[in-house]
């Protein structure tokens, strides 16, 4: 008699290796951190729930659970990137932002996050840009959801990609804290234009999702130029559709005050790497 087995795919690798790393962090540094419980639970709670959702798949295989079982992970990245808030005191005290507003300074002699919206206040560029910035939002789900219509045997490796090259970034914004001119400037050095639909659309985002973390490098910057890279081949209409978009953000984060400008420059020199090591890492696992 056959029986199935449970099969795993390798982005259920990259989640349980990031989960259990973090895990560890916790561990080790529990006398530091408040309430580790319910973030311990919280990694419980994804792995009973990748257990059940096997388990169910073995039983009753279907395009559904399929589905489900490939995008979960995406649906896991803004807890886990508002968690990085958390860790990011455990190595380092204070965060490095007195040190990017230094290279700021040095590299362009003023400071781009203060005088960007500064000289250009007006509404049609606020509201570009944070359209630009607003997009990024859809990127993942979108990306992947392309790869899934248009390439289904490739849609694995897409979104192992995508999911293990935010997690690389979360881990460097752990051990780098950095909290970017909105949380690290004063009043009202750190406020953005308020402009019209797009920037209040984003500022709602940030009020309830966004966190004092991972200013350097820009991961906005950098996932987004990986969406480039993973869409140059296999979806050239993605590419050109991703591309006016990925100038907008590069312009936006500093614009709106997400990132000094070394961030951005940051996010442009470490995209190739991350997505390097995430398909390095995805042929060792799927292979």
């Amino acid at each position: 008699m056959n029986s199935k087995k449970l099969v795993l795919k390798p982005v259920d690798i990259s989640v349980f290796l990031y989960l259990l790393i973090t895990a560890l962090l916790i561990f080790a540094f529990s006398q530091r951190l408040q309430d580790h419980t319910s973030h311990l639970l919280f990694r419980l709670g994804v792995l009973l729930f990748l257990g059940f959702l096997l388990i169910w798949e073995q039983k009753k295989p279907s395009p559904f659970l399929n589905f489900i079982h490939l995008f979960y992970p995406i649906l896991l990245l803004t807890y886990l990137f508002g968690e990085t808030a958390w860790f990011n005191h455990l190595f380092f005290s204070h965060p490095f932002d007195d040190w990017l507003q230094k290279w700021d300074k040095l590299l362009f002699g003023f400071e781009p996050s203060v005088a960007f919206s500064k000289h250009y206040p007006e509404a049609w560029m606020s509201e570009l840009l944070n359209l630009g910035y607003f997009s990024y939002y859809f990127m993942p789900v979108g990306v992947a959801l392309a790869f899934f219509l248009k390439h289904p045997k490739k849609t694995d490796q897409a979104i192992f990609i995508i999911v293990t090259s935010f997690f690389i970034y979360y881990l460097f914004f752990i051990v780098f804290p950095s909290e970017g001119p909105h949380y690290y400037l004063d009043y009202p050095s750190n406020q953005a234009i308020h402009s019209g639909l797009f920037s209040h659309l984003v500022q709602t985002v940030e009020h309830y999702g966004d966190k004092p973390t991972g200013a350097f490098p820009s991961s906005h910057v950098g996932m987004t130029l990986i969406y480039l890279f993973l869409s140059w081949r296999r979806l050239p209409w993605l590419f050109w559709l991703i591309l006016p978009f990925a100038l907008l953000i590069c312009l936006a984060t500093v614009y709106i005050k997400a990132h000094y400008a070394v961030d951005v420059l940051g996010g442009i020199l470490s995209a190739p790497l991350v997505y390097g090591l995430s398909r390095w890492m995805y042929r060792k696992i799927a292979n």
